[in-house]
């Protein structure tokens, strides 16, 4: 039986969207009246962005509302702010303080609120309501969990999408926790740890847009990344960057893969010391007298002068690029004293027709790198990985001789024919910020995975967060990186100096049915015993399937059983031996890394005790990933025991 004010209910949200339509149309006209062709350009780039928050509140522009003590009328919430023609507020958004109660508010905490009532749509179309009274007046309908439920089952699709209507309080209180210092939220599969931060940084950014200014999201790898892309622009959030670890360093293609022993030791914070010791072998100061015949005159600054320039400059504490560029400054100038000095009257040339005269054929630019010259980063780091002097020169007394044999590879013919890993993007980043400074910084950094990633990678996303404001999600029994760590406190020394550290723990798993969690749990018990298990939000799904074939069947057996499936979003995990040569129409073939932090409907596991093998050290971690990565249903295809 439909609820009895769905009709009405419709009609105010039908009211809204006619609202939403004329405030699109305003913003059309606004381009039209920009006064010049630049401000044309800039106003048609803005309103593509702000189109595309237009276009994605058609997917439930208000799903729900507050009844609130006092008030003279309902406050509805939805996912973009929406008034009518005299500017009086229609929908609020989800972010706003006003929204608070939608997620926080409880029958011993009500908050002013009588009655939240709760929206079901299918585009713009209302189909369900659910109402809870929090004043103690009994209502009908369906639950708050119902929709949850509903939402949760519903089939996945190849891109993450936003969770704005079903957020809950457990959540919400990380999503809008304050952004100073180090918010590190550890949570088991299926908490919702990603849908956390990915609301975060719309939350930050609406709440302190004007002191974050741009946040940085952070993802483990490309294919996930592409995976949760969407979220941010359907919350109408334009101000965040979204970038995998293997991505921060602009014009660096990763495309080479270093053995586990080479990633554990580029991991290494002593890799930063021995980039550093690099660059300053490099770097010889020369200082040479600078002079140029003009107006009839020999103009001048003396070897010595220039030396002491060099050593103020040098003695700055800027990166190499900064510091020649004011020693370059503060030469000019000198030359300009000297020329007014030498010619008196007759010193009619400007500073900029000096400079421009130094700079004529290249001789100010020779006469620099003369003086003192520039490593380029990515050669110098190319250098210490295939030229076993540079190496030892660099890291005589910090890395042994075994160590640095296993830091080198051969040497390409040439320049160009270098390939880079994951794992030389922290030596690259270090170079960089030695030679040419700072990395771009964020007002705020979210960095998803966070357990993978070594202490160089988090040195580096350190570098970009201002004021060490970071939030880390991840969970420290799924830590399959090239240092595992047991401990989120472990993690601090690589964080910004003086940055405090606050650790939030989400336990409900939404995501993962208890009968899949059941299978997967045991494993939790050896590696990582100190960890809470995550606590099923669901029951009643069907229970795993353990298929058993011969050893020579198990990829045929995994692709009948993927085959067998004809709706929802499909994996199939297995170890890298087998996975990497199967290709399955319409089906994800991922290793357990791969597939981490994405979920699927239904999953094929194969082979698990090969898992394990391949995985080493972090084989049961890796085997944990992958039997918790579906929503509805588990099939485990083995020819060995490994329970």
């Amino acid at each position: 039986m439909a609820h009895p004010e769905l009709a009405r209910e419709q009609a105010y949200v039908d009211h809204a969207y006619a609202c939403l339509e004329r405030m699109r149309a305003t913003l059309e006209g606004a381009q039209d009246r920009a006064a010049t062709e630049f401000a044309a350009v800039a106003m048609e780039a803005w309103l593509k962005r702000r189109h595309k928050t237009f276009q994605d509140a058609e997917r439930g522009l208000c799903f729900g509302r507050l009844t609130l003590d006092g008030a003279l009328r309902p406050l509805y919430i939805g996912r973009r702010w929406v008034h009518d023609d005299a500017h009086e507020a229609l929908v609020v958004n989800w972010q706003a303080p006003a929204a608070r109660p939608f997620y926080t508010a409880t029958p011993a905490d009500p908050q002013r609120v009588t009655q939240r009532r709760r929206f079901r749509t299918e585009g713009r179309t209302l189909v369900d309501i659910s109402d809870e009274s929090l004043d103690g007046t009994a209502v009908e309908g369906a639950t708050v969990s119902d929709f949850l439920l509903e939402e949760l089952e519903r089939r996945r699709e190849g891109r993450m999408r936003d969770i704005v209507a079903t957020i809950q309080s457990d959540q919400y209180r990380l999503i809008t926790a304050e952004p100073e210092g180090a918010l590190v939220v550890q949570g088991g599969p299926g908490t919702g740890k990603t849908a956390v931060g990915l609301h975060r940084a719309s939350w930050l950014l609406f709440t302190h847009r004007e002191q974050l200014r741009r946040v940085l999201v952070v993802g483990p790898n490309p294919t996930f990344m592409d995976y949760v892309s969407h979220v941010l622009p359907a919350l109408g959030e334009e101000a965040v960057e979204q970038r995998a670890v293997s991505e921060l360093l602009d014009g660096i293609a990763v495309d080479r893969a270093d053995a586990a022993d080479v990633a554990a030791l580029k991991a290494d914070p002593r890799l930063s010391e021995v980039v550093q010791r690099a660059v300053e072998l490099w770097v010889r100061p020369a200082p040479e007298e600078l002079v140029l015949y003009l107006d009839g005159f020999f103009v001048s600054v003396k070897q010595r002068e220039v030396a002491e320039l060099l050593d103020a400059a040098l003695d700055a504490g800027l990166a190499l690029g900064p510091a020649r560029e004011r020693f370059r400054m503060a030469l000019l100038r000198r030359f300009y004293e000297r020329y007014g000095e030498l010619l008196g009257p007759q010193a009619f040339r400007s500073f900029d027709d000096l400079e421009r005269a130094l700079r004529r054929n290249g001789f100010l630019a020779k006469y620099l790198d003369r003086v003192l010259p520039l490593p380029r980063p990515e050669k110098l780091v190319a250098r210490i990985l295939t030229s076993p002097s540079a190496l030892a020169e660099a890291a005589g007394g910090l890395l042994d001789r075994d160590e640095q044999k296993l830091l080198l590879r051969d040497r390409p013919r040439r320049a160009s024919e270098l390939r880079w890993s994951d794992h030389d993007l922290p030596l690259l980043d270090v170079a960089r910020a030695l030679v040419e400074g700072a990395p771009r910084a964020y007002g705020h950094v979210i960095v998803d995975e966070a357990q993978d990633l070594s202490p160089m990678q988090l040195l580096m996303v350190s570098r970009r967060a201002v004021d060490g404001s970071l939030t880390m999600l991840g969970d420290v029994a799924q830590a399959t990186g090239p240092v595992t760590y047991g401990r989120w406190q472990e993690l601090e020394p690589f964080l910004p100096a003086e940055t405090e550290v606050r650790i939030e723990e989400l336990r409900h798993a939404y995501r993962v049915p208890a009968e899949i969690m059941e299978l997967a749990l045991p494993l939790l018990d050896r590696i990582a015993p100190d960890v809470e298990p995550p606590l099923a939000y669901r029951h009643g799904g069907a229970p795993p399937r353990l298929v058993r074939v011969a050893e020579d069947e198990l990829l045929a057996a995994a692709a009948r059983e993927a085959a067998a499936f004809d709706d929802g979003l499909l994996a199939v995990i297995g170890p890298r031996s087998l996975v990497e040569a199967a290709v399955l129409d319409e089906t994800y073939v991922l290793t357990p890394p791969q597939a981490k932090g994405l979920e699927f409907d239904h999953v094929v596991v194969v082979e698990p005790a090969l898992i394990v093998e391949e995985g080493g050290e972090r084989g049961l971690r890796e085997l944990y990933v992958a039997l918790t990565r579906p929503t509805k249903t588990l099939v485990v295809v083995h020819s060995r025991e490994w329970e």
